[in-house]
């Protein structure tokens, strides 16, 4: 009976998680676009949440190059199932707060870490089941999404800001700004693709731990996999304007060459990352430091460089508090049994 309570627990804050981070991340695709007019808002979310489940289906079907990371973590058994449970109810909780107050924030970084967190206690306390080589993977990807990424990005849209706009110099303005208009609208479904993706990929591995870990092999995986892609498609819907404000006005205020070129650079890295080098990043870390870089090629002076700040310092304690919260719940839960 415990085993099946667990398993329920896991499958409902797995799908709440999947409708509140669609809904609080869609600003990462469509917020440049609104606010340069290249879409209307309906026709924005409707764009997002067809991509977004076009691009779950494909992260699901290329599990293989993420699972390994997280199957080495967890046990599969009741213990395995508790660190699941606990790990996706602390990256909903923060999801939600984080929502709340308009912040841009990685939810796969969440999940991770929280995830990993609890993994190490129970390692520690109980099982005894991890050596360090098995963390090496973890800690390298929340590395590379957290220092690498937005590295790249933000020299990426400033490296790409100059051609573009030397190729720009003698256009006529409004010929720019329907051209920009134009990739932005493409651009924008290239994003919301890749979030599909890397979302897909983290949802779909913790419900099948925690299927392998419950022995529930009757479970039919495609019917698992079906309500991922619609929960992050029906999850876009959600209204998320504190976040899209954030973007398209707290970081630096763009016209729509350089949204078109920040959109670009986020679209870039993380179709890139899914595709090509497998590796996991963060769609809301992406798009912040594109803004930035861009808006640096725009007018350095532009960048609201304390918002920046105060994002990357979301971003960096994300990891800290959802990994310390998993942690002190699970070694707490394992302390008093």
């Amino acid at each position: 009976m415990g085993t099946v309570i667990l398993l329920a627990a896991v499958f409902v804050l797995t799908a709440a998680f999947s409708f509140v981070v669609a809904g609080r991340d869609t600003p990462n695709a469509v917020a440049l676009p609104i606010a340069a007019g290249a879409l209307t808002p309906m026709t924005a979310l409707w764009m997002t949440a067809v991509m977004r489940m076009v691009g779950a289906i494909m992260g699901v079907s290329t599990i293989q190059f993420f699972a390994a990371e997280f199957i080495e973590l967890v046990p599969l058994d009741d213990s395995g199932l508790t660190i699941a449970t606990v790990g996706v109810a602390i990256a909903l909780a923060w999801a939600i707060y984080t929502w709340w107050k308009g912040v841009a924030v990685s939810s796969s970084h969440a999940l991770t870490a929280s995830i990993t967190g609890g993994a190490l206690a129970v390692s520690l306390f109980s099982t005894n089941h991890l050596v360090l080589a098995d963390l090496s993977p973890v800690a390298m990807a929340i590395g590379i999404s957290l220092v690498a990424s937005p590295i790249l990005a933000v020299l990426v849209a400033w490296v790409l800001a100059i051609p573009v706009t030397w190729f720009c110099k003698d256009t006529a303005p409004h010929r720019v700004g329907y051209g920009s208009r134009g990739s932005l609208a493409i651009t924008a479904a290239a994003n919301a693709l890749g979030h599909g993706v890397q979302y897909g990929q983290r949802i779909y591995i913790v419900l099948l731990m925690a299927i392998a870990a419950a022995e529930a092999n009757t479970i039919p995986l495609w019917m698992v996999a079906s309500g991922i892609v619609i929960l992050l498609g029906l999850g876009t819907f959600i209204n998320a304007w504190r976040v899209n404000y954030t973007l398209t006005r707290r970081i630096s205020v763009l016209d729509p060459l350089h949204s078109a070129i920040a959109s670009s650079t986020s679209a870039i890295l993380l179709l890139v990352g899914s595709f090509m080098l497998h590796v996991p990043l963060s769609s809301s870390l992406t798009t912040v430091a594109s803004i930035t870089g861009a808006g640096t090629a725009q007018n350095s002076g532009s960048v609201r460089w304390a918002q920046v700040l105060r994002l990357m310092m979301y971003f960096i304690t994300t990891v800290i508090i959802c990994a310390v919260a998993g942690f002190a719940i699970l070694g707490s839960i394992l302390l008093l049994i």
